[in-house]
């Protein structure tokens, strides 16, 4: 459209007045009582923080899921060039491949506990979730 990058933010923010939003994982309008829960957990959680920081941080567990995508590496012989010896060396690329995969990781203070991928195809809901959950349960133990 030959606009420069100025010029199209002034149209979207300062004529359309449009702007970026992003999603939020807690929602804005919680009830009254929603809000109550989560100060008094909070305040359960600092409570028993503060009466022994070292078993705390002993005992509490984390988990995070991710989206690994899969890239192959070109061969040493597609990613071969002439070049002049003074000239930098070329940094590794990759080409993308069209595979990727959810990854839910589980540590703790002493190290990993649990990867888990989620099959091709498959749905990260309840049910898968509730699995999860016992196979973390199995690695505890």
């Amino acid at each position: 459209m030959q606009i420069s990058c100025g010029s199209t933010e002034t149209i979207i923010h300062d004529h359309l007045k449009m702007s970026k939003v992003s999603a939020r994982w807690v929602p804005r309008n919680l009830t009254d009582r929603d809000r109550e829960r989560r100060v008094t957990t909070s305040q359960e959680i600092v409570d028993v923080f503060e009466s022994d920081p070292v078993k705390f941080v002993r005992k509490t567990l984390t988990g995070d899921k991710t989206w690994d995508h899969h890239w192959d590496p070109e061969s040493k012989v597609e990613s071969m060039q002439w070049r002049h010896a003074s000239s930098p060396p070329r940094k590794f690329t990759t080409l993308p491949s069209a595979g990727k995969l959810i990854a839910t990781i589980f540590w703790d203070s002493k190290g990993l506990l649990l990867i888990d991928y989620l099959p091709s195809k498959t749905k990260m809901n309840a049910q898968y979730y509730a699995s999860l959950l016992l196979k973390l349960r199995d690695a505890i133990k």
